[in-house]
C-alpha cells in the first residue's frame, strides 16, 4: 500500500533553484557595481570632459553673458567635488552591500545544504516507514482492510484472504456483507450506518459464511478515510474471535456447571476470603445448615457470626492453607444461629479471583452420621446383651417350664390341703411372673410376636406399681387416676407393659430435678370431628391410658420425630433411640393410636388409644377347658435334652392318655423310633447337642411322611424361623407352657388334617 507523495520537492529541486536565485544576485550586483564604477572614474576627468562638453560650453557663454571663463570655471568647480563625492560614497555602499549580500548567499546555501539533508532523511525514513507499513500489512495476523463508500473492498492483507475464505483479487471490489451470514447481515449493515454517522458502537461481532462445519466469528472496527476534510472510504480491522468465543462459552458452560453444583449441592459450600474469612457467596446448604438468612452472612466474616467453636481450629486451617494450598478432613466443630453445636469435617482450598487469595470451603456435617454411630454402636452392645439375654431366658424358660408343670401337676390332685394349695398358687404364680420376665428378655433381644388376651388395664398397672416406684427416682412424685367400670381390651399384657414402663423412662429422663408423673385410665368416645382432626384415629370405644409429666417439655420440630427409629434427644450412650419407636410399633399393631401433645418447660402427655373389647365378642369369653377333648391314645416320641423339661412332657402327656417314649437326643430318637411300627407325634426340643430337632424331623420324616412333629424351645419361634414348623403338619410351642397349654397344643396338631 503506497502512500500519496506528489508534489513533496525532492533536494535537486531546491538546491536548482537556490542557485539560480543566487546567480541571478551576483550578476545584478555585479552590474550595478560595474556601472558605479564606470561612471565615477575621476573628478578631474568627469570635469574635463564636462568643461570639453558642447552643449556646456554653450550653457557657460549664455549663463554668464559678460561673465568671464574663469568666473564659469569657479562655478563648476563645486559641483564637480559634490558629484565625486557622491560617487565615491555610492561606490562604498555598494561594496558593503555587495559583501552583505555575498555573505547572505553562503549562509542562505548553507543552509538549503543542510535542509536538503534533511529532507532527504526524512525521506528515507518514511520510505522506511512505508515499507515496515507494508510489512506490517500484509504480516498481520487480524485483517486489515479498506472500502470505499459504496462498501467495496478496495484493499486487502493475506489475514483478510484467510477469514474470508477467498483470494485477494476476489474479494476485491466485492461488498463486505457477501461473505456474512445472511441471518447476521442485516445488524452488520445497521452497524455500518451508524459507524458512517459516527454513532456506532466502536467494535461490531459478526458470524461468517460457513467454512467446512464452522461459522467463523470476527470482531470488527472501522473508522472513516478523510482527504481534504470529505470522507473517501473505510479503512477498519476485523479479527478472528472464533476460539475466543469458543473459550468463553466453554468458560460460561464451566461457570453453569459450578454454579449448578454450587447451588444444587446437599452439601455446605462457601467461598470466602482467606484473611479475614469474610463470606463471599454461600449456597442453600450452608444456610439451612447453619440456620442463616442469605443476607446475614454474605460480607460477613466467621467471627462476625460466631461460626467456629474454636477459633484456634480456623488458624490451624489458614496455617495449613497457607503452606498446602488446601486443607482436606479437618474434622471442626460449628455454632449455629440457634446454638446448636455441630460437628463437621472441613475441606478447604485456594482459589483466585483477582482481588485477594479466597477459599472455597465444604463443610461436611457428621453430626448425624457420628451419632447414627454410635447408636449402631449401642445396638451391637445391645444386640449382644440381647443375645445374652435370649441364652439366659432360654435356660429359664426350661427349668420354669418343670416348675410350672410340676406345680400344675400337685395342684390338680384333690387330697391337697388347704395350707399346701396355697404355697403351690404361690409357686405358681411366682412361676408365671418369671415366665413374664423371660418373654420380657426374649422382646428385648428380638420382636416378640404378640399373644393377645382380654386385660384389665387398672389391674395391669396395678401389677407395675412397684417396678415403677424402683424405676423413678425419689424425688419424683408417681400419681394414679383410674376410671372406675372400664370395658377390658385384647392386647398383650407384656407388650402392655413395655409401653407402660418405656413412656415412665422418658418421663423420668424429662424431669432431672425431680416432678410429677400421672398414670389415668378413662373410657371414650372417638367421633367424626375428632377424626377430622387426628390421622390416625377412627371412630368407635377406646380405653386411653394418659402418661404425663412435669419436666422440659419438646418443641414442635422434636414432636415431629419423637417415633422415628434411633431418634434420641439423649446424650450418647443414654439411650437407643428405640423406646418411643417400640411403643408406637406395639399400638399399631394392637389397633390402637396414640397422641402426644408438649410445652417447653410444661411437660409432656402421651396418650395411648387402644379400642375396647366389645362384651359380644366370642374372643373375651373364658374357654373352659374340656379335658376330656384333649386326651388321646396316639404314640408320641418325646426329644428333650434337659432331664426336667423331659420328664414334665412325659408325665403331662403320659396323664392324657398317650403312649409316650422319651429320648435325650437325636441319633438315640432315630434307633428308638427304628424298632416302632407307629410314631403319630414328634415333640423335640429344637436346639439339642450332635442333632438339631430339625434334622431330626427331616430324618424322621424321610421313612414316616404320615408323622406330625410339635417343636418346642425357650426361644421365641421368629428367632428359629429357619428351624422350626414350616408346614400344615407342624407346629412350635415356646417355653414356659403349662400341662394343659401343651396338651391343647398336641391334641391341635395330630387333629390337623395334612
Amino acid at each position: 500500500m503506497k502512500r500519496n507523495i506528489a508534489g513533496t520537492a525532492g533536494p535537486r529541486g531546491n538546491t536548482s533553484l537556490i542557485q539560480k536565485f543566487q546567480a541571478r544576485w551576483i550578476r545584478l550586483v555585479a552590474l550595478f557595481w560595474l556601472l558605479l564604477l564606470a561612471a565615477s572614474g575621476s573628478a578631474d576627468q568627469l570635469g574635463s570632459r564636462l568643461k570639453q562638453a558642447p552643449f556646456l560650453s554653450t550653457a557657460r557663454f549664455t549663463y554668464a553673458g559678460k561673465a568671464s571663463a574663469d568666473e564659469l570655471d569657479s562655478t563648476y568647480s563645486p559641483f564637480s567635488a559634490i558629484l565625486t563625492e557622491f560617487y565615491a560614497i555610492s561606490l562604498g555602499l555598494t561594496s558593503v552591500f555587495l559583501l552583505v549580500v555575498l555573505y547572505w548567499s553562503v549562509t542562505l546555501r548553507r543552509r538549503v545544504k543542510e535542509q536538503t539533508e534533511q529532507i532527504r532523511l526524512q525521506l528515507r525514513r518514511e520510505a522506511a516507514l512505508e515499507e515496515n507499513y507494508r510489512e506490517l500489512f500484509e504480516n498481520a495476523n487480524d485483517m486489515v482492510y479498506t472500502q470505499d463508500l459504496a462498501g467495496k473492498f478496495t484493499s486487502l492483507n493475506k489475514a483478510g484472504e484467510k477469514i474470508l475464505g477467498c483470494a485477494r483479487a476476489e474479494a476485491l471490489g466485492r461488498s463486505f456483507k457477501e461473505f456474512i451470514a445472511p441471518d447476521k447481515s442485516g445488524n452488520f449493515q445497521r452497524w455500518m450506518e451508524s459507524s458512517l454517522a459516527g454513532t456506532a458502537a466502536p467494535r461490531c461481532e459478526i458470524k461468517m459464511l460457513a467454512q467446512g462445519a464452522t461459522h467463523p466469528i470476527i470482531e470488527v472496527s472501522t473508522r472513516l478515510i478523510h482527504v481534504e476534510g470529505k470522507a473517501r472510504g473505510v479503512e477498519g480491522i476485523a479479527r478472528d474471535i472464533t476460539e475466543r468465543k469458543r473459550a468463553e462459552e466453554s468458560l460460561r458452560q464451566s461457570e453453569e456447571r459450578f454454579s449448578s453444583a454450587f447451588r444444587a449441592s446437599p452439601i455446605s459450600i462457601a467461598i470466602s476470603t482467606v484473611a479475614e474469612g469474610r463470606y463471599l457467596d454461600v449456597n442453600e446448604s450452608f444456610l439451612r445448615l447453619f440456620g442463616f438468612p442469605r443476607d446475614e452472612v454474605v460480607s460477613h466474616t466467621a467471627t462476625e457470626l460466631n461460626i467456629w467453636v474454636n477459633v484456634d481450629e480456623r488458624s490451624r486451617i489458614e496455617k495449613m492453607l497457607q503452606e498446602r494450598q488446601s486443607a482436606s478432613g479437618i474434622e471442626s466443630k460449628f455454632r449455629t444461629k440457634s446454638g446448636d453445636i455441630r460437628t463437621a469435617l472441613v475441606f478447604m482450598e485456594l482459589i483466585d479471583l483477582g482481588s485477594e487469595p479466597c477459599a472455597l470451603s465444604i463443610t461436611h456435617d457428621m453430626t448425624d452420621r457420628m451419632r447414627l454411630e454410635a447408636q449402631l454402636r449401642q445396638a451391637q452392645k445391645m444386640e449382644a446383651v440381647g443375645r445374652l439375654a435370649a441364652g439366659v431366658a432360654h435356660d429359664f424358660n426350661n427349668m420354669l417350664t418343670v416348675i410350672q408343670g410340676n406345680t400344675l401337676m400337685a395342684m390338680s390332685r384333690n387330697n391337697l390341703g388347704p395350707e399346701l394349695s396355697k404355697s403351690l398358687e404361690q409357686v405358681s404364680d411366682a412361676a408365671q411372673r418369671a415366665a413374664n420376665l423371660t418373654k420380657q428378655l426374649l422382646t428385648f433381644s428380638r420382636k416378640q410376636v404378640l399373644q393377645p388376651k382380654t386385660l384389665d388395664l387398672n389391674e395391669l398397672i396395678n401389677n407395675l406399681t412397684k417396678m415403677l416406684k424402683h424405676l423413678l427416682s425419689e424425688d419424683i412424685v408417681l400419681k394414679f387416676n383410674y376410671a372406675g367400670n372400664l370395658p377390658i381390651i385384647l392386647a398383650d399384657a407384656t407388650m402392655m407393659d413395655q409401653i407402660i414402663m418405656n413412656l415412665a423412662v422418658n418421663a423420668r429422663d424429662a424431669m432431672p430435678k425431680g416432678g410429677r408423673l400421672s398414670i389415668s385410665t378413662t373410657a371414650v368416645e372417638i367421633d367424626k370431628v375428632y377424626v377430622a382432626n387426628h390421622d390416625e384415629a377412627r371412630e368407635g370405644i377406646f380405653l386411653c391410658l394418659s402418661v404425663g409429666d412435669t419436666g422440659c417439655g419438646m418443641d414442635s420440630a422434636t414432636q415431629s420425630r419423637i417415633f422415628e427409629p434411633f431418634f434420641t434427644t439423649k446424650d450418647v450412650g443414654k439411650g437407643t433411640g428405640l423406646g418411643l419407636a417400640t411403643v408406637y410399633g406395639i399400638v399399631q399393631a394392637s389397633g390402637g393410636f396414640l397422641t402426644v401433645t408438649s410445652d417447653v418447660d410444661v411437660g409432656t402427655t402421651f396418650n395411648v388409644f387402644l379400642p375396647a373389647l366389645d362384651s359380644t365378642d366370642s374372643s373375651a369369653v373364658t374357654e373352659v377347658v374340656d379335658h376330656a377333648r384333649l386326651r388321646g391314645n396316639e404314640t408320641v416320641l418325646v426329644v428333650e435334652d434337659d432331664p426336667g423339661v423331659r420328664a414334665i412332657t412325659t408325665l403331662t402327656l403320659a396323664k392324657y392318655g398317650y403312649n409316650v417314649l422319651e429320648a435325650t437326643d437325636g441319633p438315640t430318637a432315630l434307633l428308638m423310633s427304628a424298632d416302632r411300627e407307629t410314631i403319630d407325634l414328634l415333640v423335640s426340643d429344637v436346639v439339642m447337642p450332635e442333632m438339631s430337632g430339625r434334622r431330626l424331623a427331616d430324618a424322621l420324616l424321610s421313612s414316616r411322611p404320615q408323622c406330625r412333629v410339635l417343636f418346642m424351645s425357650g426361644y421365641n419361634e421368629e428367632m428359629l424361623a429357619d428351624r422350626t414348623a414350616s408346614g400344615p403338619t407342624e407346629a412350635f410351642i415356646q417355653k414356659p407352657f403349662t400341662p394343659v397349654t401343651l396338651a391343647r397344643k398336641v391334641r391341635e396338631i395330630l387333629d390337623r388334617r395334612p
